[in-house]
């Protein structure tokens, strides 16, 4: 008797324990398919996992912006939602210049806040989008 205690015991345990793992959400930074099935026709760019928003045009923008050290190259322009990678764009062209802001002392390993790419002689600022 005490045996079948035990087991229906575990058993209910082990249940709770599976349904209350299941509900448990995590905060994750915003993935380019969660930006443009909300915004077909943002201007994202991804590097290093995380997706960079074009906020050149917003007001509360500071200015001051100087472009620094090269970071890298637009690989591929896509409007795509799925199988989005590292060093893809939506609205900048394969081989555009990616640089990191004058004043960030950029390490290869260091998070960036912003990305910055100069097009048609204007300086475009990209900001991460990051959660948390």
């Amino acid at each position: 008797m005490r045996l079948t205690y035990f087991v229906a015991g575990s058993i209910l345990f082990l249940i709770v324990i599976l349904l209350v793992s299941a509900n448990s959400s995590s905060i994750s930074n915003p993935n380019a398919r969660n930006i443009l099935s909300e915004n077909p026709d943002a201007d994202i760019i991804q590097w290093d996992g995380v997706v960079y928003q074009n906020v050149t045009d917003r007001e509360w923008l500071r200015t001051g912006y100087q472009t620094g050290e090269v970071i890298g190259e637009i690989v591929k322009q896509t409007d795509r939602q799925w199988f989005y990678r590292d060093r893809f764009a939506t609205k900048l062209e394969k081989g555009t210049i990616l640089y990191a802001n004058k004043s960030s002392d950029y390490q290869s390993s260091e998070f960036l806040s912003t990305i910055l790419v100069e097009k048609d002689g204007q300086l475009l600022v990209y900001q991460a989008l990051v959660e948390g």
